[in-house]
């Protein structure tokens, strides 16, 4: 006879979330994030791998009500599981306007694959939205 005894933790519970394929998540994201200076235009250039890994560049500028915001560019890296949860913390500084410092995103990418929105942890977890610019494509029935 087998007997099974449990601590009362469930496999769930100690496994980590898994890893998704990124590679979907490849591509030019566009939005804004609310920090300490109000709303910012932010570009995301991502690229994902089959891994789960993803990187690229976080860029930010100001938005009409921030027009005299400083712009800047820094680089990413991060994960996406399989829930659809995306996770991306700051890198190296390409371009550092003076007096400022990186952040990083904590979000859900939708099951479609065009909008990641979640929360901006070095803000006091303030919101930001990301659309996921798409590719035209050429359509030679339209000759």
């Amino acid at each position: 006879m087998i007997v099974f005894c449990s601590a009362g933790v469930s496999a769930s519970s100690i496994d980590p979330p898994m890893l998704g394929n990124a590679k979907r998540i490849s591509g030019k994201w566009v939005g804004h994030y609310e920090c300490f200076d109000g709303k910012t235009g932010v570009t995301l250039m991502l690229t994902g791998h089959k891994n789960g890994k993803v990187e690229g560049s976080f860029s930010f500028y100001p938005m009409s009500s921030s027009a005299d915001m400083a712009t800047g560019r820094f680089a990413l890296v991060g994960f996406y599981y399989y829930d659809g949860s995306m996770i991306l913390d700051s890198g190296a500084w390409i371009e550092k306007p003076e007096g400022h410092e990186t952040i990083s995103l904590r979000g859900k990418v939708n099951p479609e694959f065009d909008t990641f929105t979640g929360t901006v942890p070095e803000c006091f977890n303030a919101e930001f939205s990301l659309e996921k610019m798409q590719r035209l494509h050429y359509d030679k029935t339209l000759d």
